[in-house]
């Protein structure tokens, strides 16, 4: 049997576990919270769940499409806003390659699943790991320019109220 055929047909199963190994990096209540499937009761969950979703369609393609970036972009950009290290912001979308091999290690073991297929399916993950990490220098550098911009604006105003003037120079 093919593994990708495998995947399509456990599909539920496969993003359940994804899904429950990204909760599980959150600190105590929160993983709880995550796990309610409501938009606007828990807009981070379903982003994150919608995201997965998508991510794993497109590994299941021969090519990755247009769609892959805009939805590591929601993940990573999540995770880069509540101030994970780069490596913990990525990492979750690894996890899927542990759910593969947790999931299909008996077909994979016995030789049903070529492990070739194995490591194509793998490297597919890696280059969207590639496309992640970009993706949180990208975040983060815009998060420290609003940082940085609502600092000035703060600053300035105290400078002004003491009639001081200053000029910040524009950084490209």
């Amino acid at each position: 049997m093919h593994l990708i055929d495998l995947l399509r047909e456990n599909r539920e199963a496969v993003l359940e576990r994804w899904f429950d190994l990204i909760v599980k990096t959150y600190p105590g209540l929160s993983s709880m919270f995550l796990h309610k499937k409501h938009r606007w009761g828990n807009p981070v969950g379903t982003n994150i769940d919608g995201a997965i979703a998508g991510l794993f369609d497109e590994l299941l393609k021969d090519e990755a499409g247009e769609d892959l970036a805009p939805l590591i972009d929601t993940v990573v950009r999540i995770r880069t806003v509540q101030d994970y290290s780069p490596s913990e912001a990525v990492a979750i979308l690894i996890f899927i390659k542990h759910v593969v091999r947790e999931q299909f290690a008996k077909q994979i073991d016995a030789g049903e699943v070529p492990v070739s297929e194995v490591l194509q399916f793998e490297s597919r993950v890696d280059t969207m790991m590639l496309v992640a990490f970009d993706i949180y220098t990208k975040c983060r550098n815009q998060l420290f320019e609003l940082r940085l911009e609502d600092f000035k604006r703060h600053f300035s105003g105290v400078l002004r109220k003491k009639g001081i003037t200053v000029d910040y120079p524009k950084f490209e």
